[in-house]
C-alpha cells in the first residue's frame, strides 16, 4: 500500500522509501491503553511496563497479583520514596511484622539519620529468615531508604544467653531465639571487615554480595 507523502519534490528515493516503511507502521495495531494499564497488561508484558516507569524493585517470583499492584503503585511510590512509608511498603512484601525503629524513638543508642529494622521473633511469625532473605531485605531497603540515613542493624535479641546479632555484614549466622526482643541495648554492627562508601553504607557487587576489604 501507498501512503500519501509529506515530502518536498525535491526529496530522494532514500527519503521516499523510509517515509513509506515509517507509513506502513501504522497498520499495525498496537492495543496501548492496554499494555500501559496495570491492571490489563498482559502478564509477560510486566516487565515491559514497569521498566517504562521506572520502578526500583520488581521480582520474577512475585505472583501475577504482586507484579500488578507494584506496576500500579510505581508512580505514587516514586513520590514516597525515601520516606518511612517507602520503607513500610517494602518491608511489607516480606513480612507485616518486621519493625523500623529511627534515631529519634531510640536516642540512646542510634545516631541521628539513622534506624534499624526489628524482625519479629520466631514465636510470631510463620516467615524463616535465612542469611538469603535478611541480605534481599537489606538489598531492596537500600534501593529506597533516604539517601542520608544510615541502616545500622537488621535484629537483635537477648535471652539468658547471649545470642548473635544478626546484620548485613555477618556472615557467621543467623539465630532467632523465642526470647523477648532486647529493645535497650541495639549494637552498631561491624563493618570494618567490609568495603565501605563515604558515607558509611557497605558496597555491594554486582552479584548482590558486600565486598570485603
Amino acid at each position: 500500500m501507498t501512503y500519501p507523502s509529506l515530502l518536498p519534490p525535491g526529496s530522494t528515493p532514500l527519503q521516499r522509501n523510509i517515509e513509506q516503511a515509517a507509513a506502513s507502521l501504522l497498520d499495525i495495531d498496537v492495543p496501548l491503553r492496554q499494555q500501559w494499564s496495570p491492571e490489563d497488561c498482559p502478564v509477560e508484558d510486566l516487565p515491559w511496563l514497569v521498566w517504562g516507569l521506572s520502578i526500583d524493585i520488581w521480582k520474577s517470583k512475585w505472583t501475577e497479583q504482586q507484579k500488578r499492584e507494584a506496576a500500579a503503585d510505581a508512580i505514587a511510590f516514586q513520590r514516597r520514596k525515601g520516606t518511612r512509608a517507602s520503607l513500610r511498603t517494602v518491608l511489607d512484601r516480606f513480612d507485616q511484622l518486621i519493625e523500623i525503629v529511627e534515631w529519634h524513638q531510640d536516642r540512646e543508642t542510634l545516631d541521628p539519620y539513622s534506624f534499624r529494622l526489628e524482625l519479629p521473633l520466631l514465636a510470631q511469625s510463620d516467615v524463616f529468615y535465612d542469611e538469603a532473605l535478611v541480605d534481599e531485605i537489606m538489598r531492596d531497603i537500600a534501593q529506597v531508604k533516604p539517601a542520608r540515613a544510615h541502616m545500622l542493624a537488621v535484629y537483635r535479641v537477648r535471652a539468658e544467653a547471649q545470642a548473635w546479632l544478626v546484620s548485613a555484614a555477618q556472615a557467621g549466622g543467623l539465630t532467632r531465639l523465642d526470647s523477648l526482643a532486647d529493645q535497650a541495648s541495639a549494637l552498631d554492627p561491624v563493618w570494618d571487615s567490609f568495603l565501605q562508601t563515604r558515607d558509611g553504607e557497605p558496597i555491594l557487587s554486582r552479584a548482590g554480595a558486600f565486598m570485603e576489604v
